[in-house]
């Protein structure tokens, strides 16, 4: 199952995001993996496929079903969540490279939660559950540290919605 990923563009400029992204202006955001080298982030987005999203786009609807996890490879994504009525959608967080989207649904296997659009054109690199299946047979070391960054950047999302529900 992995791929050469001949659809990614810039495949150093996407691994020098991800191996820079601890120093992001949120670091909870970021997925940061500190011990990684270039080849680990190779492998990584071996399993991965492209996609790309013009501007005003949605990359994720509220309720699909799919199970994808997306890595924010170039531009920027709002996340808009529906309220409790359902008719009305608030702004969540703007999700930009070297962080990713769609963690939930990866884990639990429940519809999206939230909806994601395109700010400005972006590209990702998608992986299903399949393909994380792949990866952690090919790699599992590294897929056991990327479980765990995965688990820090939900911890972290978590956070900030208490807070902002305890103000």
């Amino acid at each position: 199952m992995p791929t050469d990923n001949n659809n990614l563009r810039d495949l150093e400029s996407a691994i020098a995001i991800f191996r820079a992204s601890g120093s992001l202006a949120a670091p909870g955001e970021a997925l940061f993996l500190p011990c990684w080298r270039e080849e680990d982030w190779r492998q990584l987005f071996r399993f991965t496929s492209t996609r790309r999203v013009k501007a005003g786009d949605a990359l994720i609807r509220h309720g699909e079903p799919d199970r994808t996890l997306y890595f924010v490879l170039r531009g920027n994504l709002e996340v808009f969540a529906r309220s409790a009525d359902g008719l009305t959608m608030g702004h969540v967080a703007v999700v930009g490279a070297g962080s990713l989207l769609g963690e939930l649904a990866f884990f639990d296997g429940g519809p999206r939660s939230a909806s994601a659009w395109a700010v400005d054109d972006c590209e990702v690199a998608a992986m299903t559950p399949d393909q994380y299946v792949a990866y952690e047979q090919s790699c599992p070391a590294l897929a056991r540290q990327l479980l765990f960054a995965l688990g820090r950047i939900l911890a972290f999302r978590l956070r900030m919605s208490t807070a902002k529900l305890v103000k």
